[in-house]
């Protein structure tokens, strides 16, 4: 059944990745996106592109009034965590505001269901190796994972007091690849963007931490294809309750073996600057998925090796 849908941040990387999976579907898609760090041109043609700002409630309540929707899908948010720390109140205000005014104007137009991206960075770093279900202890160590956390607890509430029907949160571990948009996030500081550039550069790469408890003592992470998270958001659509899910795949890579994935794929070697440990980083972050591949009938098909060769042609390496 075909559905109008609002993205937040649907010209962002993972957004406009959402935005595509739901045209494809037959979806009538709407885009509200600041444009700070999104990029008009991956809006897919036959979209509707809204300019504007979350904590903009002026324009929000114009964009409501203007349609009529089933759910919203949102996207939109500060994400890097350095930053964050420098600039708590920018994160707040973005993060935070910006989703109460957006969960304010769902209330007052009866939309009836929010779709949010969470983090995994809202679960307390982990003592021991194992992986991270949705019980896990919660206790975000950055301004970026209490940000997000604090915006769960505001949809939470929103629902538990019935201005909304349901939410569906998804805790994204480390989002990587093209969904086929060509995708090139110039600013990112991601770790799949760093070695891109580095390597397109012929600049070096910081690897900060060889010493941890792990299989070669550099950090292990589990990353996710983005056009798998984008069908998770189609799945949760048809979730008639709600619920909050992990996405990641339960497999874990180390910076290490990410070096040589891309070495292979890009057919050069990436000259690595091995730095101490950063502050607030932990050894190993790996989903347990299995909640959402039971509850949601969501199960990823893109392998490590999928999501470097794709980021490798964004790249032109």
């Amino acid at each position: 059944m075909q559905q109008t849908i609002l993205v937040t941040g649907g010209a962002g990387y993972i957004g406009s990745a959402c935005v595509q999976a739901l045209k494809t579907a037959g979806h009538h898609v709407v885009v509200f996106d600041d444009l700070t760090t999104g990029k008009r041109e991956k809006v897919p043609d036959g979209i509707e592109l809204v300019v504007g700002d979350l904590t903009d409630e002026a324009a929000l309540e114009s964009l409501f009034s203007q349609h009529e929707f089933d759910a919203v899908i949102h996207c939109a948010a500060k994400k890097a965590v350095g930053e964050s720390e420098e600039c708590p109140e920018y994160y707040f205000k973005n993060n935070v505001a910006g989703t109460l005014n957006l969960l304010t104007a769902m209330a007052t137009h009866a939309v009836p269901k929010i779709i949010f991206s969470s983090t995994a960075a809202v679960y307390a770093p982990a003592i021991s190796v194992t992986a991270f279900t949705e019980a896990s202890p919660i206790g975000p160590v950055s301004v970026y994972g209490q940000s997000k956390l604090m915006a769960e607890i505001l949809i939470k509430e929103f629902v538990r007091t019935g201005k909304l029907s349901n939410y569906v949160i998804f805790r994204y571990f480390n989002v990587a690849g093209d969904a086929g948009l060509h995708y090139n996030e110039d600013a990112a500081q991601n770790v799949f963007p760093l070695i891109a550039r580095a390597l397109t550069n012929g600049s070096s790469f910081n690897q900060y931490g060889s010493d941890y408890e792990t299989k070669d003592g550099s950090g292990v992470r589990d990353y996710i294809h983005v056009a798998d998270l984008a069908e998770a958001h189609l799945l949760a659509l048809s979730l008639s309750h709600s619920d909050t899910f992990n996405l990641g795949t339960g497999a874990g890579y180390s910076v290490t073996e990410l070096i040589a994935a891309f070495e292979a794929a890009a057919g050069k070697k990436l000259l690595v600057i091995h730095s101490p440990r950063r502050a607030g980083d932990v050894a190993m972050v790996v989903a347990d998925g299995r909640h959402a591949r039971s509850s949601l009938g969501w199960e990823p098909t893109h392998t490590l090796k999928d999501m470097v060769e794709s980021t490798v042609r964004v790249y032109g390496l």
